[in-house]
């Protein structure tokens, strides 16, 4: 343990503010026990913190400012004795422990904020995004099959922004960036023939795929229904084409309601690829079909079918027997669809007795 003159030594050795500070204020670790405490410390027991008189209850501010707290406290961690200071906001300890509780925070790197800069630094984001969308609006316009609720969400979305910050600005960004990506997939889905038969992705001018990519789709969903009830206001749609379709705020409401809870969804897409199938079996509407020959696909002895793997994975997706081409032995083609998705496979087959009975006898002769 160090004696009192060690003691003695370090502190005629440190700067004079410190020698100062540790005579108003001396700590308890260098002080016999039941040491006397000063004028000073009676009056204030710590001068770093703020103090409530006990007579008018009133606050009263620190003895220390907080720009003398800091230079004491680099003074004392240069010459090794910050640890005999008080606790404080500006002591080593307690910034690091806040910097592990809440992490380094910038200010103007939040959501909202700016940082302080030039007045260009500031906006050339935003101007980026005005230009972005503005190329984006003309893309479209030049592309063929485009339908207009895609422009008016483009540039509804852009009037509602307006002049963003920075934040605001990358949002404006990811939904552009949104819309062209899925342009190639809605703008079959845009051309409504009739409002009635419309679903609930045409009413709100959305595609399932565009859900799916958003790992919360709730705030896209109300973007959607707030625009779709604009575009289908009274006002707008006696100035609008009148071949264009119109959706009631019944439909639109429905849709919204749907869509945002994801266990409605899922019903309501299931039902949709039930009646995408029960029409193509009709022959009425078939996409994604290919044709190809009964020699091509492979045979499967033990189950007795003839299968072929799709892109989908299955190995066995499409998978049929001889009864089923029995059934459209007339035709001479057997329309087929995958087990794990919606496309469809159509075989040609031609029927002939003499190859149908040699096949039948050796089947037979394999069984035995």
């Amino acid at each position: 343990m160090a004696s009192t003159s060690q003691f003695i030594g370090l502190a005629k050795s440190l700067p004079a503010p410190l020698q100062r500070f540790f005579a108003r204020y001396p700590p308890a670790a260098i002080l016999p026990e039941n040491a006397p405490k000063t004028r000073c410390q009676e009056e204030r027991p710590n001068p770093f913190r703020f103090y409530k008189h006990p007579v008018t209850g009133k606050w009263q501010d620190p003895v220390y400012s907080q720009r003398r707290q800091a230079e004491l406290v680099k003074m004392a961690r240069e010459n090794g004795v910050e640890d005999l200071l008080p606790e404080t906001r500006k002591g080593t300890e307690y910034k690091l422990a806040h910097r592990v509780e809440h992490g380094l925070r910038v200010k103007g790197t939040g959501v909202g904020q700016k940082v302080k800069g030039h007045i260009h630094e500031r906006h050339m984001i935003a101007k980026y995004v005005d230009r972005l969308i503005t190329a984006t609006t003309e893309w479209l316009c030049a592309m063929p099959g485009v339908e207009q609720p895609w422009l008016t969400m483009l540039q509804d979305g852009d009037q509602e922004k307006g002049h963003v910050g920075n934040a605001q600005s990358h949002q404006a960004l990811e939904e552009g960036m949104h819309i062209t990506q899925a342009h190639g997939m809605a703008s079959s889905q845009a051309m409504v023939v009739d409002s009635d038969t419309a679903t609930h992705y045409q009413v709100l001018n959305l595609t399932p795929s565009l859900l799916d990519t958003q790992h919360d789709s709730t705030p896209l969903i109300k973007r959607a229904y707030h625009r779709a009830l604009l575009r289908n206001h009274p006002d707008k749609i006696a100035n609008s084409d009148p071949t264009s379709v119109s959706f009631t705020v019944d439909q639109i409401t429905t849709a919204l309601n749907i869509l945002s809870n994801p266990s409605s969804r899922a019903a309501y897409d299931a039902t949709l690829r039930v009646s995408r199938q029960n029409e193509n079996r009709d022959g009425s509407y078939q996409t994604g079909v290919e044709t190809i020959d009964l020699d091509d696909l492979a045979f499967d002895e033990d189950q007795e079918c003839w299968y072929r793997s799709c892109r989908c994975g299955n190995e066995h997706s499409y998978e049929f027997r001889e009864a089923d081409l029995e059934e459209v032995s007339d035709e001479g083609e057997l329309v087929v669809g995958c087990l794990g998705c919606s496309l469809w496979l159509r075989v040609h087959f031609a029927v002939m007795e003499d190859e149908q009975q040699s096949h039948t006898s050796n089947n037979m002769k394999d069984k035995s």
